[in-house]
């Protein structure tokens, strides 16, 4: 009998000296919290108010150009309808540039944003020598919240230009 009892307890102990070391994040928080979050949001968000005040003004004056065109009514020449297409022409690629241009720079920083939380994840995982972190929906119990954790690591760590 102290024998099963002996080998009961030393199955427990050697269970809970393998257990796992699970954690969890929950990313679009980390994302939200993010201080630089914030700033490249604004940055973006000036750029394309400037980049669009350009391109009304831009509009304007093609809309210009279109109204002293049609008053001279017949009086246009191919060269001037021609030229005027062309402006018509070049000024929506600008658009089109501009917008993909801004799309990208989007993209980019929020690449290294997210660059930054997987990072940021590792480094807590590896210090903290946790086996596993997974998203916070991954997981319906147990583990710890690594969020803070991760979040504080972040923000000490390189800003995103």
């Amino acid at each position: 009998m102290k024998k099963i009892a002996l080998i009961g307890m030393l199955a427990a102990l050697s269970t809970s000296a393998f257990a796992l070391k699970v954690g969890y994040v929950n990313s679009q928080e980390l994302f939200a919290k993010y201080s630089q979050t914030k700033t490249v949001r604004d940055t973006l968000t000036k750029e394309k108010q400037t980049l669009e005040a350009s391109l009304q003004k831009q509009e304007i004056d093609l809309q210009k150009l279109q109204v002293e065109l049609q008053g001279k009514g017949s009086k246009v020449t191919d060269a001037e309808k021609k030229s005027f297409e062309g402006k018509v022409t070049a000024f929506q690629k600008l658009v089109r540039e501009s917008q993909a241009k801004l799309s990208n720079e989007e993209a980019k920083k929020m690449q290294e944003i997210d660059r930054l939380i997987n990072i940021s994840i590792q480094n807590v995982a590896r210090s903290e020598k946790y086996d596993y972190v997974l998203e916070q929906g991954a997981i319906k119990f147990g583990g710890e919240n690594l969020t803070p954790k991760v979040l504080n690591v972040m923000e000490k760590s390189k800003k995103i230009n």
